[in-house]
């Protein structure tokens, strides 16, 4: 029993010296750690700096729609289609990038298509006796954007008061153009996640 209380006696004794042994003043001062986050309001009613434009390299037009353009429409070719001029849409862009496109119609009835809605592209509106299908293609420097209906028609042609917007994400804009599917993102998403204006 005597040896077992020594040894409990030697293992604290042992352990307080190297305590006091183990100082702070004893070693070198490490690194400097990295600066913290800047704070966002703080209790003194100072806003924190400011963060880098999100949407320095994201290109998006104004509305626009098909008035003054020329239309492919023929009962052989069974759609309609027009041409818009981009000239900051790159084949880098078509193969690394996002090229979205938006369309606010209003030539259906609100039960259709709500005043206002947004959709991207492509679109089909159905539900009646017809259906429309709204689509589109790139190439570098252009976006075509096509209409048809279903069934043959005496004409294929574009509502005047339909509208549509690009936007345009450079594959360069960072890791989130990867991580992100914004194929799947709301219009009003899309221009709050890059600040873009309405």
């Amino acid at each position: 029993m005597k040896t077992i209380l020594k040894a409990k006696y030697l293992v604290l004794a042992l352990f307080v010296a190297f305590s006091f042994a183990c100082s702070p003043e004893d070693g070198e001062p490490g690194p400097q750690g990295p600066a913290g986050i800047d704070g966002v309001d703080g209790a003194d009613g100072t806003d924190g700096t400011d963060g880098t434009d999100g949407n320095a390299n994201v290109i998006y037009s104004s509305w626009f729609g098909p008035d003054g353009q020329t239309f492919i429409s023929n009962g052989y070719i069974s759609y309609a289609e027009f041409e818009v001029n981009v000239p900051e849409l790159t084949n880098d862009i078509i193969n690394n990038g996002v090229v979205l496109v938006y369309a606010k119609l209003s030539n259906y009835v609100p039960e259709v298509w709500p005043e206002g809605h947004i959709a991207q592209l492509p679109i089909t509106i159905g539900g009646g006796t017809t259906d429309h299908f709204y689509t589109y293609y790139v190439e570098e420097s252009n976006i075509n954007i096509r209409y048809r209906r279903d069934g043959p028609q005496p004409e294929w042609i574009f509502s005047s008061t339909n509208r549509f917007r690009y936007v345009l994400i450079p594959g360069n804009t960072g890791a989130r153009v990867q991580q992100i599917d914004y194929s799947k993102m709301t219009y009003e998403e899309v221009i709050n996640h890059f600040n873009l204006e309405l």
